[in-house]
């Protein structure tokens, strides 16, 4: 049995692939530019805080 072969444009990626990729992509290398811009200086969520450190309350 052998199987007929695909046309060439069967083996292409659609636009719409190659687009959606490069966004996800973006978005990851954004969202790790962010993580190492802004990341390192927060404290841990639920960390205490900093000895010394006063928090004012805003209304």
């Amino acid at each position: 049995m052998t199987l007929p072969k695909s046309s060439s444009s069967d083996d292409a990626l659609p636009a719409g692939r190659i687009v959606r990729w490069v966004l996800l992509a973006g978005v990851i290398l954004l969202s790790v530019g962010l993580y190492f811009r802004f990341g390192l200086r927060t404290p841990p969520m639920g960390a205490a805080p900093a000895a010394g450190a006063t928090t004012t309350a805003t209304p």
